[in-house]
């Protein structure tokens, strides 16, 4: 059904272990927008269904992946453009970035010494926003093996000019005690406010409780208004006649700290509203952390 250009592009995002979940986000749908435009009769609405779930499970841990893949099939299903829709997508994950700086920057303390691991494009931006305010004294990251890709965001905060330490992954817990906060991203946020995250971000809550530290989870959430969307979409393109409509799903996310619950949704309970407070469990007791966003398909 799918040519093979895309089914690579699905079998590299399958692969993918070192990109952080904003980026996957946006290659999931750079994929799907080629599906329709290598085969424009894959636009009915069960071909583009069967399409993004072909794409979301290739990265079943990442809400992002199946949100942003759903929406694009859905709007396009109902008679816009791709590459308009492809726009509006990336337009909006983009700016989403910029929000959840501006975010953090609300709860963000001063001259503080930051414990993080791994690569996350939304800690990156609330670390750069904090930093550019003067509210950062070092940042301290796990390498996060057996990738190491605490490696490529040390690299990052380097070039944007953030004092930076790549600490391994056993001492990193126990760097708690001289952190002032512990941040962290998230491929997912769990309906019960558990997190979907890298292995070891569970030892590195449980020292940061231990030490009376605040644990703050940085991802994105975009606003994936339909009806909004909808909108822009028409006014960059024309809408086909005989499209028809598509429905969304939830789904499951099972990567580290806690498995076997779908992500937020809205129809799940309350959406997280920055700053929010959620509950992170270990080992069945719950840690506040502070939820700077989610996300959200509306």
């Amino acid at each position: 059904m799918l040519g093979p250009v895309v089914e690579d592009a699905i079998e590299g995002i399958a692969g993918d272990r070192t990109s952080s979940a904003s980026r996957l986000a946006r290659v999931a749908l750079e994929t799907i927008a080629l599906a329709t435009l290598e085969r424009p009769g894959q636009r009915d609405p069960a071909t583009l269904a069967e399409i993004a779930r072909r794409i979301s499970e290739a990265q079943p841990a990442m809400a992002i992946v199946h949100n942003v893949v759903h929406m694009f099939a859905g709007l396009v299903a109902e008679g816009h453009e791709p590459m308009a829709v492809l726009r509006q997508l990336l337009e909006e994950l983009e700016t989403a970035r910029e929000r959840i700086g501006k975010t953090f920057l609300k709860i963000a303390p001063d001259r503080a010494t930051v414990l993080t691991l791994s690569y996350s494009e939304s800690v990156r931006a609330c670390l750069l926003a904090a930093h550019n305010r003067g509210r950062i004294v070092r940042v301290l990251v796990m390498e996060a093996g057996p990738v190491f890709e605490g490696r490529a965001m040390a690299a990052a905060l380097g070039r944007d000019g953030i004092p930076v330490e790549v600490i391994s992954d056993e001492v990193g817990p126990t760097r708690a005690a001289e952190a002032t906060y512990v941040l962290v991203g998230a491929d997912s946020i769990l309906r019960d406010g558990s997190l979907v995250k890298k292995r070891g971000t569970l030892p590195l809550a449980q020292s940061a409780k231990a030490q009376e530290k605040p644990v703050y989870v940085a991802q994105v959430r975009c606003a994936f208004r339909r009806r909004v969307l909808a909108r822009r979409c028409k006014d960059a393109g024309p809408i086909r006649p005989d499209a028809g409509g598509a429905d969304h799903h939830g789904r499951h996310g099972t990567r580290d700290v806690r498995a076997g619950h779908p992500p937020h949704d809205p129809g799940a309970g309350p959406k997280c509203t920055p700053p929010a407070i959620a509950s992170c469990r270990t080992e069945g007791r719950p840690t506040k952390v502070q939820i700077l966003s989610c996300i959200t398909m509306l």
